[in-house]
């Protein structure tokens, strides 16, 4: 079932995908297969059987599951498609999404699909991806099952703290890596002020631009100075985030999201900002976790469909 490969090569990025054999397990591989092309991967394949899962009785290899059959779909897809990428399967028993979560401490990516076709539906079926980006130990993406390839921008949410310079960091290098251009995007918002303070207010919203726009500069310098050639735009608005970004990723390659490890995303809840975009898939969203302290994430939740 095993490819070879030297798993200490450092050059070589390690992913995970998890299929079901459904339409969102299948666009999730369709984008690991397609991002091989560009970068050398280690691929991992793997399908979680749940506790509560019907399996037939009797001599166990004598009949074959149905996510053992997605699986072998799976790994013949990648033979026939990318040849040249290592690949191997495994089938995990547990809780689908504390079985994901165990099994990003062993990669670099972990590449989710997702079924959601709109808010109310995305709140049913889509709630995998909300379980493991909180806690997963690697880059999580979350794949639209209607995925298609793109070359637009690679779009980064920001905000004024520490945690959020590997999310830029993340973005910046497949933004060079696609050749696209890199939307770096932050909003503000104005403290409620008396109505009859017109002109105070106005002076406090021209300097509150003024401080978002030269800390966004301040962030976006600093990656130009580690891709010199990388087209960076800036993008600073007011308004809620989730808002700000997804109308900035119309047409994107894919999103960038940072995670503090308390639940937080781009500065804000996880269940605001990245539930929001995660039921308003504009592109695939790759959320980039804070190590020190995974969090859970909707534990009330208990839908498991990949």
């Amino acid at each position: 079932m095993a490819a070879a490969i030297d798993k200490e090569d450092t050059m070589v990025e390690r992913v995970t995908v998890a299929v079901d054999g459904g339409p969102a397990s299948r666009a999730a591989l369709a984008w690991a297969i397609h991002r091989a092309r560009t970068v050398k991967l280690y691929l991992e394949i793997t399908a979680v059987v749940g506790l509560d899962a019907d399996l037939p009785g009797g001599d166990e290899s004598a009949y074959r599951t149905p996510l053992e059959d997605a699986l072998e779909e799976a790994r013949a897809a990648v033979r026939a498609e990318a040849p040249h990428v290592a690949v191997t399967t495994k089938l995990r028993h547990g809780v689908p999404h504390e079985a994901l979560i165990r099994a990003s401490l062993h990669c670099d990516l972990l590449v989710i699909g997702t079924n959601k076709t709109s808010p109310v539906a995305g709140i049913v079926h889509g709630t995998l991806p909300l379980k493991v980006a909180g806690r997963s130990e690697c880059i999580t993406v979350v794949v639209p099952f209607d995925w298609e390839p793109s070359e637009g921008a690679v779009v980064a949410g920001w905000v004024d703290d520490p945690t959020a310079e590997d999310a830029l960091d993340f973005a910046a290098d497949e933004a060079a890596r696609r050749d696209a251009t890199l939307c770096v995007v932050s909003t503000w918002t104005v403290p409620p002020l008396s109505p009859m303070d017109s002109a105070g207010s106005a002076l406090l919203v021209e300097q509150i631009i003024a401080a978002s726009t030269q800390l966004l500069s301040g962030a976006t310098q600093r990656v130009r100075l580690a891709h010199p050639s990388l087209t960076i735009a800036q993008r600073t608005q007011a308004g809620p985030a989730a808002v700000a970004i997804v109308q900035a990723a119309a047409g994107a390659a894919l999103v960038v999201v940072g995670s503090r490890g308390r639940g937080a995303i781009a500065g804000l809840l996880l269940g605001s900002v990245s539930h929001d975009l995660l039921l308003n898939m504009p592109a695939p969203v790759a959320v980039v976790p804070r190590k020190e302290e995974p969090v859970d994430v909707y534990p009330d939740l208990v839908d498991d469909d990949v």
